[in-house]
């Protein structure tokens, strides 16, 4: 049942880039939607570590 955390990256990466677009802050000079494509790869991986230890714990029992 853990496995649908794995849809959070995907709504990351598509459903919140319209709201991304029109954010005219620029962190350490770059484009904000490069910094949240580059936020969003950090954010899936700790997702799939996290599915990746819940499986490991619920193949323990």
């Amino acid at each position: 049942m853990h496995r649908w955390l794995l849809v959070l990256p995907f709504v990351w990466q598509v459903a919140l880039v319209p709201f991304a677009n029109d954010v005219a802050w620029r962190p350490l000079g770059l484009p904000f939607a490069l910094v949240w494509q580059l936020a969003g790869v950090v954010f899936a991986s700790l997702v799939i570590a996290l599915v990746h230890v819940l499986d490991k714990r619920a193949a323990r029992r």
